[in-house]
């Protein structure tokens, strides 16, 4: 649906398609490595596939907000719930993920022995199957008492979101998990900094992992940050006036996207974090 400005118009289409476009390549490399290079099934690969998976879903639904931008929703009441239920999940569940390969790394570094015992491929699959299950039972019991749109539109809220049910959304979908992450990476570094080192490669290596746990984490505040600071001002805007604006909305959205990307694939850089240092 249009803006009704035309220089944002041509900023959420650009953006759009630029997001499409790579996300597709990066992801389809990253499919072709987890799906058909790796033989073995590791935490690594059941985290990252779901992450892939999210990854993927979001890409789905862009091809249709980027139609919406210049036409009237042609698809019904239904169609449009889903994918809106599905492009705003993403975001929380990319967050969720994350924060589950990061518990993973601090438990793999901080508790070496216990790990064998805590750590394995299936418990790994089951803590994303349970992260899934949650998040698709609230969107389906959200959906089915929401009123997305006024008939025309899509990917465009015409009524006030609750103010609790946002703030609940930020509080336990975004700020837990970044405290969470903020906790397992200060102590992955604290711990890999106090381990001895015996040899020059594996110094290098450590000292490769630290700073791509310092990256990954700058990275993830840099971009999700903002996206809980939106979220939460977000409530006090929608709660004055019926429509936020459609562009500071997105370059939030937007950037939290970019981030989850990032932060994903910084977590493959590092062999030391992947081998349980």
């Amino acid at each position: 649906m249009k803006t009704g400005n035309p220089k944002v118009e041509i900023f959420l289409i650009t953006l759009l398609t630029c997001v499409f476009i790579f996300g597709t390549i990066f992801n389809s490399l990253a499919v072709w490595v987890f799906c058909f290079k790796m033989k073995k099934w590791t935490e690594t690969r059941v985290f990252m596939m779901s992450l892939l998976f999210s990854d993927c879903c979001l890409l789905f639904t862009l091809p249709f907000r980027i139609y919406t931008t210049q036409h009237p929703w042609p698809l019904g009441d239904s169609w449009c719930n889903a994918l809106l239920s599905v492009y705003f999940m993403n975001t929380y569940m990319s967050i969720a993920v994350i924060t589950l390969i990061s518990m993973d790394r601090y438990v793999a570094i901080k508790f070496p022995i216990k790990a064998r015992t805590l750590r394995s491929p299936k418990k790994a699959a089951l803590a994303c199957g349970i992260i899934w299950l949650v998040y698709i039972s609230i969107r389906l019991y959200l959906a089915l008492g929401a009123k997305w749109r006024n008939g025309e539109s899509c990917f465009r809220k015409d009524t006030v979101m609750p103010l609790k049910r946002a703030l609940y959304f930020t509080v336990f979908g975004s700020c837990l998990p970044m405290v969470i992450l903020i906790f397992c990476s200060t102590q992955i570094i604290l711990t890999l900094k106090k381990k001895e080192k015996t040899s020059m490669n594996e110094e290098k290596d450590i000292k490769k992992s630290i700073s791509i746990v310092k990256t990954n984490l700058a990275i993830f505040l840099f971009c999700f940050l903002p996206f809980s600071t939106g979220n939460i001002v977000s409530c006090d805007l929608y709660s004055r006036e019926n429509k936020g604006s459609s562009l500071s909305f997105l370059v939030k959205l937007r950037v939290g996207k970019i981030g989850q990307s990032l932060s994903s694939r910084l977590f493959l850089q590092t062999p030391a974090l992947w081998h349980g240092v």
